[in-house]
């Protein structure tokens, strides 16, 4: 496997040399077009961003986002991907708080119509016009409004700053946004880019996305994630790679949440990763605490 200009990282392979935007006007292809160069390049260096979003705190997480995002960029990260719910923060296992659409609040609920945003709207276009300054993708996880229902969001904006891929979280886990969130029903989002064709899933979509991505013929997935769950080491490094990944034929680069040095932390922090069409970890995070850019 060739090396890049960094001797610790690793590229991703991709088994095609062109790649051909598949969208059909009225058809069944599960495809997003994009006016991007038809000519896929067989390398590219990604990012995986591990970090941890105070739930509600969009001024705060989005100066750490900002800053994480272009120090990958300086790395020369041309792939960027966020954890799940990265601008308004998705839950907080530690202080037993969640975000409810009701209207009235329990103890440890939070309204989560208080933080949602339009697509577009503020922060795809603040996102966007960074990823145009850099020159990179950029998958954005956000919790989205649309006509009064809420949606736990990923979106791809391209080198131009354009939204070239909305994805709707399609399968919700009950105990986090299953509380708020409306089910996605979105076709699968792959576009056609310089460097393959990317697609987009959030966490628990693993149940119900990976053979949809590879009917749309995805080579990279931007996985944004928010684990919840014991043996997380071995889920990202053996059982994820070896049940979804290599049946499925595309590479993934997972973007995990982690803990808060010094508080309580939970099972499913960490471990972000990136994971070849083969099953290989070309590489993990380090720590499960503080920010991490896992660069391969």
């Amino acid at each position: 496997m060739d090396a890049f200009a960094s001797p610790a990282a690793i590229r991703i392979q991709l088994s095609v040399l062109v790649i051909f935007a598949a969208a059909l006007a009225g058809g069944e292809d599960e495809t997003v077009s994009s006016p991007t160069n038809k000519m896929a390049r067989k390398t590219v260096r990604v990012a995986a961003i591990q970090c941890y979003s105070r739930m509600g705190k969009l001024r705060e997480n989005g100066e750490m986002l900002v800053k994480l995002i272009t120090q990958a960029a300086a790395e020369k990260a041309q792939i960027v991907v966020l954890p799940e719910c990265a601008l308004q923060g998705y839950m907080d296992p530690a202080l037993d708080q969640k975000w409810t659409s009701r209207t009235e609040q329990d103890a440890g609920e939070l309204a989560v119509g208080l933080v949602t945003e339009t697509v577009p709207g503020p922060s795809s276009r603040r996102f966007g016009a960074l990823a145009r300054q850099l020159g990179i993708y950029l998958a954005l996880p956000l919790i989205e409004v649309h006509e009064q229902r809420y949606f736990n969001t990923l979106l791809l904006l391209d080198p131009s700053g354009e939204i070239v891929a909305h994805h709707r979280k399609q399968s919700l886990w009950q105990e986090g946004d299953g509380l708020w969130a409306d089910k996605g029903a979105r076709p699968a989002q792959v576009v056609a880019t310089p460097f393959g064709r990317l697609g987009l899933m959030i966490c628990y979509d693993v149940h119900s996305m990976p053979t949809k991505l590879k009917a749309a013929r995805a080579d990279i997935v931007c996985y944004a994630v928010g684990w919840y769950g014991p043996n997380t080491e071995n889920w990202f490094r053996d059982i994820f790679p070896r049940r979804y990944v290599v049946p499925n034929n595309f590479a993934v680069i997972a973007a995990n949440w982690s803990g808060v040095a010094g508080e309580a932390g939970w099972h499913g922090q960490g471990y972000s990763c990136v994971i070849g069409r083969d099953g290989a970890v070309l590489a993990m995070a380090t720590k499960t605490e503080g920010c991490e850019i896992v660069l391969a």
